[in-house]
């Protein structure tokens, strides 16, 4: 009779050993898929935010153009939450007014860095600017744009001679 007990008591531990992997795996994966499923909305709220700043500071560029008179370069002051200014450097603008760049995907990456004063990231994840030459497009070169994409996922587009700057592409 002992021996059946303590095949049954062996059977239980393992049964029980058993039932803790399960229910311990199951939480982690519950975790990893919730992280998984919840980062790429931060991704996209965190590129909508830089959309939004990216319109803001092409825009405010263009009037500060108009307001000096047309120059080939504007001196692009950015300022702070609380209005205090954080930094400056020159800006070369267009004739059109709007922010000079160099027609490739280079000079889109470039743009980026002087319009948004950041590396070419958003959340840790690395964006890629892409030239797309208007001629090549649709036979009109003020149809030129630059993309700013994610490896995957959601985009936005640069018009760059209107300045027109795209809601977010999923």
């Amino acid at each position: 009779m002992r021996k059946n007990e303590a095949s049954e008591e062996r059977e239980r531990s393992i049964f029980n050993n058993l039932v803790v992997v399960v229910v311990f795996t199951s939480l982690i994966l519950g975790f990893i898929f919730y992280f998984n499923e919840s980062s790429p909305n931060i991704r996209k709220i965190a590129l909508q935010n830089l959309v939004e700043q990216f319109g803001k500071t092409t825009l405010n560029a263009h009037w500060q153009w108009q307001n000096e008179g047309r120059p080939s370069s504007i001196l692009l002051i950015e300022y702070g939450a609380q209005g205090d200014e954080i930094g400056r450097h020159p800006l070369a603008m267009t004739h059109l007014g709007w922010p000079r760049l160099e027609p490739t995907s280079k000079g889109c990456a470039v743009l980026w860095q002087e319009i948004l004063d950041l590396d070419l990231e958003v959340e840790g994840f690395k964006m890629y600017a892409e030239f797309f030459d208007g001629v090549q497009l649709s036979n009109n070169a003020l149809a030129s744009i630059c993309r700013y994409r994610l490896s995957t996922g959601p985009y936005f587009e640069y018009k760059v001679y209107t300045g027109q700057v795209s809601k977010i592409i999923s």
